[in-house]
């Protein structure tokens, strides 16, 4: 069975040498081209009456992994799933019609818990939102597979004139590589605005990146850094885009400071490594009304010794992790957790880390993860207000062992781990000691599903142990869980004093 220490058995190692393209810029015309729309089997969707451009959005097909050097997923691990976005009105209401080129068995729109019905006319999906608060939700039909993500943003209120900020991209497709941003740099991606490449920062400030255009990192090699990566930046601001098919991990920090990152949607990733955002030895750190579909990891915050996968080494082991929050988020993860620390711990300290009203639709190993194998005093962590969504059937995680193999689900009737957390060497570091967990606390959790998910807490040793966790309105199976037992809790050695609320 999948399990926390198989961890460091799927991740490659943090050290290497990382090319990058150049910067020239090439653009096409076209707004959004066939390749970048899908006109057979699909979807056309419709808001207020006016068709929204439906893009494609590769991800992973399967629960299946590998960690060999140079061999990356092939394709028949995936599928196309796609994506759709727009602006609310003014009037606050959006009649949704969506065309479903395919015979409609079953709809469900997730997150489910919103009670969002949908109404099925032939092959017409239709539903009504409601005021200006943005939404991100999943259509479903006929099952899990080739889901239709759907963007309702806040409308926009800041949209420059081209030519009056740094990079300007309008409707259409550039090619501008990777480029590499000084500090005041301003990146403005228009609506149906489509960016091969990616953006990095070493050491600089005050920049922002927003609009409602796309990042698409999918003509970049793994090994050419992230989506967008930040080292030792501070006064980051990025908001609205959309992140698709990153080289590897998607939106990353590395010992960065005042980072405000808000409604940005994060979808097509697919590729082995591929998080969603990482948050590595930062503080102030704000990330809210966002969506994530990645195929690792959703939200993760890490202490590391140094950036991963950037073109310039930023060595960051010596700073704290310290006032991070993420709120009103949605996540979908194919292969990780939901939301993780660790499992890299390598900081002094890690403390004050805020998971508050997050949605998660589905992951596949674990929705709350504390996997610790390092030196961090990981202290005051929150997970408030979360919803698990748990299938009636989740495909269970598999490690492809070698070339060529196909995925079978083993059909066990696996169900992901709801709480974890542990303290043990992970291999990933070479540091060799451990450190602490102390006041976690998990306040106002709602599981939604058939299924029941168990939870399992183990620290190390007398010295590296877990200490003071608080279980506050923990809902299973439509019940409270006012003890161990009744939360399918497992407390191993090292644990002390749980309390349950």
């Amino acid at each position: 069975m999948f399990s926390i220490n198989s961890y460091k058995f799927w991740k490659l190692p943090a050290l290497l040498i990382f090319a990058f393209l150049s910067s020239g810029c090439e653009k096409d015309s076209t707004p959004g081209p066939d390749k970048d729309r899908y006109e057979g089997t699909g979807y056309k969707v419709y808001v207020n009456g006016e068709e929204v451009r439906a893009y494609t959005c590769r991800v992973s097909a399967v629960p299946f992994n590998q960690i060999w050097d140079g061999y990356q997923r092939p394709i028949d691990q995936t599928e196309l799933a796609y994506m759709a976005q727009w602006d609310l009105p003014e009037t606050g209401n959006s009649e949704v019609v969506i065309t479903v080129k395919q015979p409609i068995a079953s709809v469900q729109i997730n997150p489910s818990w919103e009670g969002i019905q949908p109404r099925v006319d032939g092959q017409n999906v239709s539903f009504t939102l409601t005021g200006l608060t943005p939404r991100n939700l999943t259509l479903e039909v006929n099952g899990t597979h080739h889901a239709l993500h759907l963007f309702a943003c806040a409308p926009q209120t800041d949209i420059p004139a081209e030519g009056s900020v740094t990079y300007y991209y309008g409707p259409g497709i550039h090619r501008p590589g990777r480029i590499k941003l000084q500090s005041g740099a301003r990146v403005y991606l228009a609506p149906d605005a489509v960016v091969f490449g990616s953006f990095y920062a070493v050491n600089a400030s005050d920049i922002r990146i927003w609009g409602r255009g796309t990042i698409d990192g999918s003509q970049l090699d793994r090994g050419m850094g992230s989506g967008l990566g930040f080292s030792g930046c501070s006064s980051i601001e990025i908001e609205g885009i959309v992140l698709r098919d990153a080289p590897m991990w998607c939106c990353s920090l590395f010992g960065c400071t005042d980072v405000n990152i808000n409604n940005v949607k994060i979808v097509g990733q697919w590729r082995y490594n591929a998080d969603g955002i990482d948050v590595a030895n930062c503080s102030n750190i704000q990330v809210s009304d966002c969506f994530v579909r990645s195929f690792d990891d959703a939200l993760a915050v890490k202490g590391m010794l140094q950036n991963n996968g950037e073109p310039e080494i930023v060595f960051i082991g010596d700073q704290n992790v310290e006032n991070v929050t993420f709120e009103r988020c949605v996540l979908w993860c194919d292969w990780g957790r939901a939301m993780v620390i660790g499992a890299e711990t390598y900081a002094p300290t890690i403390r004050n880390v805020v998971f508050r009203d997050i949605d998660v639709i589905r992951t596949s190993d674990v929705f709350m993860d504390i996997l610790h194998g390092n030196k961090a005093a990981i202290s005051d962590v929150t997970f408030e207000n979360i919803d698990a969504g748990i299938d009636d059937h989740t495909p269970e995680p598999v490690f492809q062992t070698e070339r060529g193999q196909t995925y079978t689900d083993p059909n066990r009737g696996y169900v992901p781990r709801l709480m974890s957390i542990s303290i043990a060497p992970n291999g990933w570091l070479d540091d060799k000691t451990l450190g602490t967990v102390d006041h976690v606390t998990y306040r106002n959790i709602t599981v939604h599903g058939n299924q029941v998910p168990t939870s399992d807490f183990a620290g190390y040793s007398s010295v590296y142990r877990i200490k003071d966790i608080e279980i506050d309105n923990l809902e299973l199976d439509g019940s409270k869980a006012t003890d161990a037992a009744s939360a399918h809790l497992s407390i191993g050695e090292y644990v002390e004093n749980v309390e349950f609320r």
